[in-house]
């Protein structure tokens, strides 16, 4: 009936299924009845083929089900010839999430030495908003921050007159501690010999480093408390048993590690149910563990079972367990790595993790995401987290209406926060108040709204920047703030400038009359966003190319770059008629300002390159800036010094053919 039911949407679907379709996952437990939809528990309902319905009760349990729900609604293609994990899987899930195409099987990845992996490569499985929510679970990941606030301010004086009120949170409250299993089916097989190479881990860009886990659940413990702490960092594989583990010096991993006197007990698990996945990159507080959210988020105590080797716990329906340790101060080179500003991050030591045993589920699958140039399936997954958490940060910000980070910005570049306005600049109060909270330490700049501002309207976001923002008493800079360590364009590793725009209060401010740009030179091209807002692209000589790393230091040409857009800057502003010109936003000719994307494109620009201090530069009187956007040359001689440039994520031009011929041959008509 289901399947009949598909056919009816989908007139075509028998023949490409001929292609791309499977069987029942081998070697999984029959499910009857609507458990086969992807419900652990009784009292499911069917997923509603639109997306409007999820599994009412419990969770996925493992990622089998959940990939079988994806092929049930035609949300997910099989590759049954082999794929090559080295840039040509990646190159394929990226032109998916580009086109918003569905999650892909590749069943079988081709390994670095021509052999076919016996485990299947998954990747773009949460490439979309629908099949993120589709994971999750919910029609809205508001609903998750709602959870967690019911459990953070209980009804206390409704539940003494109404006990039985209280059972519904008493539930939930008891799903949260993990339930310790003798033996988990991520155990039923263990590698005689374990060897990393065998797994089907991608290199997804041609100037990676190597193979990266891009989906790996890091699992560590407090050496004082014994807390479990589980977190998502990015693993390159070294050799058979070496592996590079790059947890950032904010993150837990990194504390424990500095903690331990020894060597530190670490797994890195694959798979499981994706609950535990969105767990692991969750800002949770320090006293909410993830193996407890994730119980949460699943409706069910979550199941962990003994390492075989390590005393850790790991969770049992993991599809593959890496057991190991890390020694104190042993480093090495990582990188580079094409990360999610969209250029490469640049090499740099890390701990290695020494493997000593590898245990996998039968059938076990390998997720994988990729990384790059947003939009990506990393964005999805960054805005469900943004909304899933609203309520719990407006729980402890009281004055936060909304707040949204645009993917197309890398998430760490800029937030757009809508807040009350009751009193003077408590729009500002709000914005202070958010780079305190949690991994919101990172984010470079804050534009503060009003309350009624649709945040995740960027037309509006234009608006009130070109109505709402008097220059300069608007704008408050923060100098020696904490940086990712990703942040490419910072001037020193984990430290940077932040950037306040307050665009809360309407003012009334004049649009300037038409101005000529006609005899200023260099301009390759300009288009005027706004009344008072300009953009101009301009050719950089000697700029840093987008395929390749500039590593060196060159002083004459970052001398005619800075005096380049310091001319242009000073020839605009002596126009005419261009005191009413508040915001100059300058970048090089690599964007097109006529094309489609170009929004999307100058976002990402805009925000990725620039560093507040140093590219940030206001008119003699003070009353206008200039933004400066272009790829900066590497200096040390300017106001702030310019590191090492990355190339910018670009796929082997031979390998994306092929893969545009195979899109266009066999997805198009699909998606």
């Amino acid at each position: 009936m289901l399947r009949a039911t598909l056919q009816r949407l989908h007139p075509d679907l028998r023949r490409r299924r001929g292609r791309h379709t499977r069987l029942p996952l081998e070697g999984d437990t029959p499910d009857t009845g609507l458990e086969s939809l992807g419900a652990v528990g009784t009292g499911a309902r069917p997923l509603d083929l639109i997306g409007g319905t999820f599994p009412a009760t419990m969770g996925w349990r493992r990622l089998g089900r959940y990939l079988r729900s994806l092929e049930d609604k035609a949300d997910l293609i099989r590759i049954k010839h082999p794929v090559d994990c080295y840039l040509e899987a990646g190159c394929i899930a990226d032109k998916l999430v580009k086109n918003e195409g569905p999650a892909v099987i590749f069943e079988q990845p081709r390994l670095a030495d021509g052999t076919i992996s016996e485990f299947p490569l998954a990747m773009n499985l949460f490439g979309t908003r629908r099949r993120t929510n589709q994971a999750l679970r919910v029609e809205k990941p508001s609903e998750i921050g709602m959870r967690l606030t019911d459990l953070m301010k209980p009804d206390i004086g409704t539940f003494a007159k109404r006990p039985w009120k209280a059972w519904p949170l008493a539930k939930k409250a008891l799903s949260l501690p993990p339930k310790k299993v003798r033996k988990g089916a991520c155990q039923e097989i263990r590698m005689a010999e374990p060897d990393m190479t065998k797994l089907p881990i991608p290199t997804t860009w041609p100037m990676d480093g190597g193979p990266f886990i891009t989906l790996p659940l890091v699992v560590t413990k407090d050496p004082s408390t014994e807390e479990h702490n589980l977190g998502m960092y990015r693993a390159q594989i070294f050799g058979p048993r070496e592996v590079g583990l790059h947890w950032q010096m904010h993150k837990h991993g990194a504390e424990h590690a500095a903690a331990s006197d020894g060597k530190m007990p670490v797994a890195i698990c694959l798979g499981g149910p994706p609950e535990l996945m969105f767990s692991a990159i969750a800002p949770l507080p320090d006293n909410l563990e993830e193996y407890m959210f994730a119980g949460l988020l699943g409706e069910r105590r979550l199941r962990i079972t003994k390492c075989l080797t390590q005393d850790l716990w790991v969770p049992a329906e993991a599809d593959i367990v890496i057991e190991g340790y890390t020694i104190p101060g042993e480093t090495r080179v990582e990188g580079p790595l094409g990360d999610h500003f969209g250029h490469y991050s640049l090499e740099g030591e890390i701990p290695v993790l020494h493997v000593t045993a590898i245990t996998h589920r039968k059938n076990a699958v390998v997720p994988m995401t990729i990384v790059g140039k947003p939009p990506m399936e990393d964005g999805y997954l960054g805005e469900a987290i943004g909304d899933a958490f609203l309520p719990v940060l407006q729980f402890q910000h009281r004055d936060v209406r909304n707040v949204f980070l645009p993917l197309e910005t890398g998430f760490h570049n800029l937030a757009i926060v809508s807040s009350k306005q009751r009193y003077p600049a408590q729009a500002r109060k709000t914005a202070l108040g958010l780079w305190g909270a949690g991994q919101m330490m990172f984010l470079k700049t804050i534009v503060a709204t009003g309350p009624e501002h649709d945040v995740k309207n960027l037309d509006a976001l234009l608006d009130v920047l070109d109505q709402n923002v008097s220059i300069p008493d608007d704008l408050v800079i923060l100098d020696g703030m904490v940086a990712d360590q990703l942040a490419h364009a910072a001037p020193y590793e984990g430290i940077h400038s932040k950037l306040l725009i307050d665009a809360s209060t309407p003012r009334k401010q004049d649009a300037p009359p038409h101005i000529s740009l006609d005899d200023v030179e260099g301009i390759s091209q300009h288009r005027w966003i706004r009344p008072s807002m300009l953009v101009i692209t301009t050719h950089i000589e000697g700029g840093p190319s987008e395929s390749e790393n500039t590593e060196h230091i060159d002083e004459e040409a970052a001398d005619r770059q800075r005096d380049k857009i310091y001319q242009l800057r000073n020839s605009i502003w002596q126009l005419d008629n261009s005191n009413m010109l508040r915001w100059i936003f300058i970048t090089d000719d690599s964007v097109d300002l006529e094309s489609d994307d170009v929004m999307r494109v100058l976002l990402w620009q805009l925000f990725c390159r620039f560093e507040v201090s140093r590219d940030l530069h206001y008119s003699p009187e003070g009353s206008r800036i200039c933004w400066d956007a272009t790829a900066p040359i590497p200096s040390s001689n300017g106001d702030l010094p310019v590191r090492r440039w990355p190339a910018v994520c670009i796929h082997d031009s031979d390998i994306q053919k092929k893969v545009d011929d195979w899109y266009e041959q066999e997805v198009r008509n699909w998606v």
